[in-house]
């Protein structure tokens, strides 16, 4: 997956380009835990890979949040959006490193191990697999030190090529220029409207959405929303006007109930002790809808809380304030 730091500046300043990138950027996950569960590599370099997957997963969630905010008109959090990620590629998000293989030089060296030998991949590439039982190849990580580099570069040319106008000696002799009346500026498309918490202040996340280890079924699994700190039995709340399309008991979620909001989104709750809403109840942002708890499968009392996109499941705290 070469060049990946730029497909991804490339996306934003081209955001026709973003959904491609974000199939690339999957790949790239998908690949570093292949590495990572590959026996050639050595357990530091293992770390190493494991380090630069939540990297990349912290990218990720910056990109879907930012197309996201795009999408729903919500410009100046998507242009803030925006530099906090070009603000991490260019701290080192995305790695510059490669991998070579090196065979083991004996007797028992097979043919694809020596064909093998000194080949190099990208860090974001799958690497393949010993190719037989007695192989002891190996895989290493290599530091580019040239992509490094360039990446400082401009980093330094910036700060060496700030210019800071001189003071006024005479700042009464200058006045103001005249300033442009407000009112006078186009008006502004209406905002959507902005989701509230699920829950009252104060609770906090403690499962963010993304692939992570489940803890019941101990697997790597994507998961769909976040899981929201709460004891049992407290008030749930719509997160914004909607029509209720689903409510009752789903597999593995428990009690859940569906809300469809403008704009194709929709939020769901889950786990729930209590529900409040029948399908097809239409339901006002703030209005009680049910109550937390441990139904379906879970370890404990919380709020799982999720959002959806045209019926996809995305990062519920892209539309959150204070998550």
């Amino acid at each position: 997956m070469a060049n990946l730091k730029e497909k991804i500046l490339q996306a934003l300043k081209n955001s026709s380009k973003l959904e491609l990138t974000l199939d690339d950027v999957s790949k790239s996950k998908e690949n570093l835990l292949k590495n990572h569960s590959n026996p050639v590599f050595n357990r530091k370099d293992k770390n190493k890979i494991l380090k630069k997957f939540t990297d990349l997963q912290e990218v990720e969630k910056s990109l879907q949040r930012y197309n996201k905010l795009n999408e729903n008109d919500y410009l100046e959090d998507a242009r803030e959006e925006k530099e906090n990620v070009e603000t991490v590629l260019l701290k080192g998000g995305i790695s510059y490193n490669r991998y070579v293989w090196h065979s083991e030089n004996s007797e028992n060296t097979c043919d694809v191990c020596k064909s093998l030998d000194g080949k190099e991949f990208d860090f974001y590439d799958e690497v393949p697999e010993r190719p037989h039982p007695n192989c002891k190849c190996t895989v290493e990580i290599i530091e580019d030190t040239d992509s490094k580099s360039s990446t400082e570069t401009p980093e330094e040319e910036n700060i060496n090529t700030i210019k800071i106008p001189p003071e006024n000696p005479n700042p009464k002799s200058s006045p103001k220029p005249p300033q442009p009346n407000p009112a006078s500026k186009n008006p502004s498309p209406p905002q959507p409207q902005r989701w509230i918490l699920p829950v009252s202040k104060g609770h906090k996340i403690t499962s963010n959405y993304g692939y992570r280890m489940h803890p019941v079924y101990h697997t790597m699994k994507l998961h769909d929303g976040i899981d929201i700190n709460a004891l049992a039995n407290t008030p749930v709340y719509a997160v914004a006007d909607g029509k209720v399309s689903v409510s009752g008991w789903i597999s593995g979620y428990g009690n859940y109930i569906q809300i469809e909001h403008a704009n194709g989104l929709s939020s769901f709750y889950a786990h729930l002790n209590m529900i409040n809403v029948k399908r097809g109840n239409i339901v006002t942002q703030g209005q009680s809808i049910g109550k937390s708890g441990n139904t379906g499968i879970g370890t404990g009392p919380h709020l799982h809380f999720g959002a959806k996109k045209n019926g996809v499941s995305v990062d519920p705290t892209i539309y959150l304030p204070g998550f």
